[in-house]
């Protein structure tokens, strides 16, 4: 039912509209960045929800003994087999990654985060991971934060107002031997604000997130997280930072998902 749920969305992500711009936000895959490089040395690494092989290709640079690349579009996986065909330690695998039975591994790598840390299938991953009785997902810990802000504002960031400078130079590698140009196509922005007033809703370790019972029982009016590579956390709401937002793609598909979904899981 989730990929029926979830198709628009993921024929977004399909046609390459999303993937790309998503590694632009350099809050976040920096964070993925540091513990990759320092933690997958002669480790079996299993990326679950590939997209553009990113995180698969690091691990390799960085000494990962296999890495298996699980990704459910057919499409993508053809893609990544081409962009993988001379690494001879990464193996991808048509993988539907909510159900299908999972390669072993040392480290699980996933990224069910675009703005929303509950939007993209967080708790069906979490809920294949516990039948498997796999544990070692990173990032493994989760804040979920309400706020309250003044002084909020946000602004569309164009190719002309980006700035590249906290990119890694991993990242600009990868692109670089994929023929990508980095290039925002207007999906990222820049926010600042003020903290008011906020309350955690929740902390703790992400498989907790399936006995907690008030996910979306928020104090205030805005709802951020924070993802936790061990103690190691990023946020979703960073001040003055490239972030890519699903929102502002306007998209129905993700309109009519978003409210299933939330049916579906009875969190509301």
């Amino acid at each position: 039912m989730f990929k029926e749920i979830f198709k628009e969305q993921f024929d977004d992500y399909n046609n390459g509209f999303l993937i790309w711009e998503m590694l632009l936000d350099s809050n976040r895959t920096n964070a993925y960045i540091d513990f990759i490089k320092n933690n997958v040395k002669d480790k079996v690494v299993v990326e679950c929800g590939t997209g553009t092989g990113f995180f698969s290709w690091l691990s390799a640079k960085y000494g990962a003994k296999k890495v298996y690349s699980c990704e459910q579009s057919i499409e993508l996986c053809k893609e990544l087999n081409e962009r993988f065909k001379e690494i001879d330690n990464i193996e991808v695998i048509h993988s539907d990654i909510f159900s299908d039975i999972l390669p072993k591994g040392d480290i699980y790598i996933h990224e069910l985060f675009g703005h929303c840390a509950l939007g993209e299938g967080l708790f069906y991953f979490l809920k294949n991971c516990k039948r498997q009785n796999i544990e070692n997902i990173f990032p493994n810990n989760l804040k979920l934060i309400s706020c309250n802000l003044d002084n909020f504002n946000q602004t569309v960031v164009s190719l002309d107002e980006f700035d590249a400078s906290e990119l890694d130079k991993d990242l600009i590698e990868f692109f670089a031997i994929n023929n990508k140009e980095i290039e925002p196509n207007d999906l990222l922005f820049n926010s600042e604000y003020n903290i008011t007033e906020s309350s955690t809703m929740f902390e703790g370790n992400m498989f907790n997130l399936l006995n907690f019972e008030s996910i979306t029982n928020r104090k205030y009016l805005y709802t951020y997280f924070e993802a936790g590579f061990n103690n190691n956390y990023y946020s979703s709401f960073a001040k003055h930072q490239n972030h890519w937002e699903l929102e502002k793609q306007k998209t129905y598909a993700y309109t009519v998902s978003e409210r299933l979904y939330v049916k579906d899981k009875n969190i509301y």
